[in-house]
């Protein structure tokens, strides 16, 4: 597997938000790393076109780019505070700090082998930020 990562921003940057956390979202926090991602077949080169890969990857890159202009907690980050009270808050910083984008190239991997298990493959994990980041 090829991975490439690359780090992408809002095209606009807003100012600085919060966005508290609440209990519910607190209890998630327990659960790990809540990580989601698309999976697309490998474009096929049509007879007229030869599809670029680098064209490919611009054309999925672009409108992610443009949605962090409108979803602010996509490229923050999570922060907490202490307060005098011996407590802590957790909230989402807006700060356009970054999003992955992750390319990866799996060769002799097939989308149909990954969505047919029941559990999720080791390929998978493979993909996901917090995987390359221990790497």
């Amino acid at each position: 597997m090829h991975p490439s990562v690359m780090v992408l921003a809002a095209t606009h940057k807003a100012e600085n938000q919060r966005v508290e956390l609440t209990q519910w979202d607190l209890y998630l926090l327990l659960i790990g790393p809540i990580q989601n991602g698309l999976l697309f077949p490998k474009p096929k080169a049509s007879r007229e076109k030869e599809i670029d890969q680098n064209t490919f990857i611009h054309h999925l890159r672009t409108p992610l780019s443009h949605t962090l202009d409108y979803f602010p907690p996509l490229p923050g980050h999570l922060t907490t505070t202490k307060h005098d009270d011996e407590t802590i808050s957790f909230f989402i910083d807006c700060n356009n700090a970054r999003a992955l984008f992750i390319h990866a190239e799996a060769n002799g991997v097939t989308i149909s082998n990954i969505v047919k298990l029941v559990y999720v493959p080791s390929i998978v994990r493979a993909f996901s930020s917090s995987y390359l980041k221990c790497k």
